[in-house]
């Protein structure tokens, strides 16, 4: 009997052991097979990547994208759908690495860091944080909006602006972002303009104009002004608009203090919504931009009917 017995044990610590040795041998073979996986996934999501970054190299979705950066509010639909697209590729590039945490091919800092490096180079724009918002509600509760969703707000929304100017050649050191920031400081000074025309506000209005005077061309006809005469003008003359939305706007800061701005503005009337073109010269005085050049013209057959 008692051999028996320690017969007994002696197969049952024999097949433990064979237990063992295939659970040692199956942990390698995962190990082994993980890696092929994890180089397989990892190439995925680098194709993915580089053919977002080749479409955007074509000219006309390079243009809606750059228009994107510097501005957001002038594009069309189809242009909007554009870029969309290319950001709902990115946030799939970024679930791509989510789902190789999820397996247990990466850990959840690798992927965080991943999210990190991608994120700034296509949601650091303002266009680019508002599309994201707009994503938060069917993302809820999963990974992205949990690693992903502090990164981007966090991110600063003229990254993309200021990466675009940093990185032209020839420009001296430093200067660039001075341009940057100019260009910054005169769209925001734009859609100030816009609410205060839109507000009636005729003090504000005025004050957005040179101390020592502007030119003021409209419909060709020149008007060169002091600052008294133009507050004058706005306070006991001036009719506002029914509405007003800038078109179109485009930037160009030849230096840190001046701005050239072009572009159209709809101008709402009781009878309807006229279109003017308009280029502007915004000269820095006392630390702020102003208003020193001002050239509007309706464009024939502008009106679209009542507002």
């Amino acid at each position: 009997m008692m051999e028996s017995d320690r017969l007994g044990r002696w197969l049952t610590l024999a097949a433990n052991l064979d237990v063992i040795v295939g659970l040692l041998i199956l942990i390698v073979e995962v190990r082994q097979n993980a890696n092929p996986n994890r180089a397989q996934m990892e190439s995925g999501r680098n194709d993915l990547l580089a053919q977002i970054e080749l479409s955007l190299a074509s000219p006309d979705i390079g243009a809606a994208w750059v228009k994107s950066i510097r501005s957001p509010e002038a594009l069309t639909d189809v242009e909007v759908r554009t870029v969309e697209s290319h950001l709902a590729a990115v946030m799939l590039q970024l679930d791509h690495m989510f789902n190789m945490e999820k397996i247990g091919l990466v850990s959840r800092e690798e992927a965080r860091q991943h999210v990190q490096n991608v994120v700034p180079y296509y949601f650091g724009s303002r266009h680019g944080k508002n599309w994201w918002r707009w994503q938060e509600g069917g993302w809820d509760g999963t990974p992205m909006m949990e690693v992903a969703g502090p990164i981007v707000d966090q991110v600063d929304e003229d990254f993309i602006l200021r990466y675009l100017e940093g990185s032209r050649v020839g420009v001296p050191p430093g200067q660039s972002e001075k341009l940057a920031e100019a260009e910054r400081e005169a769209r925001r000074f734009m859609r100030e303009y816009a609410e205060d025309l839109r507000n009636h506000d005729r003090a504000a209005i005025a004050a957005r104009y040179d101390r020592d005077g502007a030119t003021v061309i409209f419909n060709g006809e020149r008007n060169a002004s002091s600052f008294d005469e133009i507050e004058t003008r706005y306070r006991e003359q001036w009719i506002g608009p029914v509405g007003f939305d800038w078109q179109n706007l485009g930037f160009e800061a030849p230096g840190t203090d001046a701005v050239i701005v072009t572009g159209e503005f709809d101008w709402g009337t009781p009878d309807g919504i006229e279109r003017y073109s308009y280029s502007g010269i915004l000269q820095r005085q006392e630390g702020e931009l102003r208003i020193r050049l001002d050239v509007e013209s309706l464009l024939p057959d502008s009106r679209e009917g009542p507002v």
